[in-house]
């Protein structure tokens, strides 16, 4: 996407300074519109706006939008996502056309459909590289009506089909059995917090869960026991007449206390009104609410010094709900501003609305570091047991080669790349190490060595969340420590 810095750009970064110290900001209009524009100005039609969006386009430009036979490349926050390969008119792909994907669920799935302004419209086929595969109709962009279903077991549905779905007889969806009613977060007691977890998530037809995508999460407390429960949930495949298949799935937990005065309580809320200082593109009616709300990485040395801190933060979010630039204003230590900078740009929102319609805003955010007295980084009681034992000289936590085999991953999102970073070709490794503790779950992740200090703080908080099966010694669970390597580079 190409932002043009003028005069209105100007206006805008002048009263982002007056309220926050410093110039960040964008144009409002160039989210709000359904046209990207390659680095050459050349646009397309997106169909379906997606964050961080930018293109890439080899063939013609007739009057500034694409022309012609050829192949888009569609990149979401510099990750190839899709390939449209076709005849467009007007920045359009029309008729006879190729989707390719690339994203998590359905990397290398080819689709051959008719389009219609970009968008699958009509009979088409759907195959995977798994040998899955699909035919019948598209409508407005989905599997919709009816169609065939065949997976690599020959296992075979032909039915009606509703957003990718079979709904009709003969299929029976993915079952998550969860063995124990999820526990609130005791971290999270005191404050009364109310809470939303939900992910989708690939089942194959042997019950593994793979490809987990969250979706919603207002407080990194409440992501991590429904990730915990979901490793130890009870799944059954989907089933084709009885044949196991591998299918998506959906998971919802609601944390709610059963005090009644403390329910709907929400972890973290936004100013009702924009400030009076900002210009008309940021007066919005109602505030940004937290979708996907990142961990705050308290910096380990820090913590075990007991220091305690502030940062405070501003953040302009964009009308797809993503923060477009963080910039620190104040902190107590510098590692409390970085790391409270990594977890505001590696979380999402619900964006501010406008006239009921998405809209820019911007704002401070301010967090406190206390491992007793702060709902960011309060230490569950698993941590708390961990940091006891890093206090004795020979803390009795194992090495990989001391257990029974390497941790095997259940869930370890990648950290955020930002956009900025990339452009200017920042790139480097990250050498993290953390503590798996006997239930799975990270603690303490920390740097042993960085090429570059936001990289850093960015691949922390990506490794806070991530979740493993319990480490073993002889079959029983023990803590561990265990150091990787986070790449940042520009190919992936």
């Amino acid at each position: 996407m190409t932002i043009k810095f003028g005069r209105d750009m100007k206006k805008l970064c002048v009263a982002m300074l007056c309220l926050f110290g410093s110039a960040i900001g964008h144009s409002a209009d160039e989210v709000k519109a359904a046209w990207i524009s390659d680095d050459n100005g050349c646009k397309a039609y997106s169909w379906l706006p997606q964050p961080l969006e930018t293109i890439e386009w080899a063939g013609n430009c007739k009057d500034g939008y694409l022309d012609g036979n050829g192949t888009l490349n569609w990149f979401h926050d510099g990750i190839h996502k899709y390939a449209y390969t076709g005849r467009f008119e007007q920045g359009k792909l029309q008729g006879k056309g190729v989707m390719e994907q690339f994203n998590n669920i359905n990397h290398g799935s080819r689709t051959e459909v008719d389009f219609v302004d970009s968008v699958p419209h009509g009979q088409g086929v759907q195959t995977w590289p798994d040998g899955r595969r699909y035919e019948g109709e598209f409508q407005e962009g989905y599997k919709t009506g009816k169609g065939a279903k065949v997976w690599p077991n020959n296992a075979r549905y032909e039915g009606i089909f509703k957003l990718g779905n079979p709904i009709g007889e003969g299929f029976q969806p993915v079952k998550i059995n969860i063995p124990e009613r999820i526990s609130y977060p005791d971290e999270l007691v005191r404050y009364g917090n109310s809470g939303t977890f939900l992910a989708h998530m690939q089942v194959s037809e042997k019950a593994s869960v793979r490809a987990i995508e969250v979706l919603r999460s207002n407080h990194p407390a409440f992501e991590k026991a429904a990730i915990r429960a979901l490793r130890s949930a009870k799944v059954t495949p989907a089933l084709v007449y009885g044949a196991p298949v591998s299918e998506r799935a959906f998971e919802q937990v609601s944390f709610i206390l059963s005090d009644r005065s403390l329910r709907r309580v929400l972890p973290f809320t936004y100013p009702a009104k924009a400030s009076s200082q900002l210009p008309p593109e940021f007066q919005y009616d109602k505030p940004p609410v937290d979708k996907v709300v990142a961990p705050l990485v308290y910096p380990l040395d820090l913590l075990r010094q007991r220091v305690k801190g502030s940062a405070k933060v501003a953040v302009v979010i964009d009308p797809q709900g993503l923060p477009s630039q963080v910039q620190l204003l104040e902190s107590s230590a510098p590692a409390f501003g970085e790391a409270l900078k990594a977890s505001v740009a590696s979380s999402s929102f619900f964006p501010a609305r406008k006239n009921k319609q998405p809209s820019w805003s911007a704002f401070t955010i301010s967090r406190e570091f206390s491992e007793y007295e702060s709902r960011e980084t309060v230490i569950d009681e698993s941590g708390r047991r961990v940091l006891n034992k890093l206090k004795d000289s020979q803390p009795k936590i194992f090495t990989v080669a001391q257990l029974d085999a390497a941790p095997k991953r259940f869930y370890t999102p990648s950290p955020v790349y930002p956009p900025e970073l990339a452009d200017q070709g920042v790139t480097g490794t990250v050498l993290v190490e953390f503590y798996i503790d006997r239930e799975g779950t990270v603690q303490f992740p920390h740097t042993l060595k960085a090429d570059n200090e936001e990289l850093a703080w960015l691949a922390l908080t990506a490794v806070s969340r991530w979740q493993f099966y319990p480490p073993t010694i002889k079959g029983e669970p023990v803590d561990a420590v265990v150091t990787v390597p986070v790449a940042f580079n520009l190919k992936n």
